[in-house]
């Protein structure tokens, strides 16, 4: 978790947010789950990122993810979708 000290987080933070939105995902309709896998998917894309200056790890879990959602719509609009 965030070192108090530190007030920054960590490659494993990251991981740990994305290991309980895996967990989480158990919880969701069948239907969902496989969103939740790529969601988790997304985050650990970054997993390596230097995320130092955000000191919070959910907040660095959604933006990593909603960096990968605008890669992934700008090639839609790339490719015409």
């Amino acid at each position: 978790m965030v070192d108090p000290g530190n007030n920054r987080i960590g490659h494993n933070d990251l991981l740990v947010t994305a290991d309980r939105w895996m967990r989480a995902r158990r919880a969701l309709h069948a239907a969902d789950r496989d969103y939740a896998e790529e969601l988790v998917g997304m985050i650990r894309m970054h997993e390596d990122d230097d995320m130092a200056m955000m000191k919070d790890p959910l907040e660095a879990a959604v933006f990593a993810v909603l960096i990968e959602m605008m890669k992934r719509m700008e090639q839609g609009y790339r490719s015409g979708r």
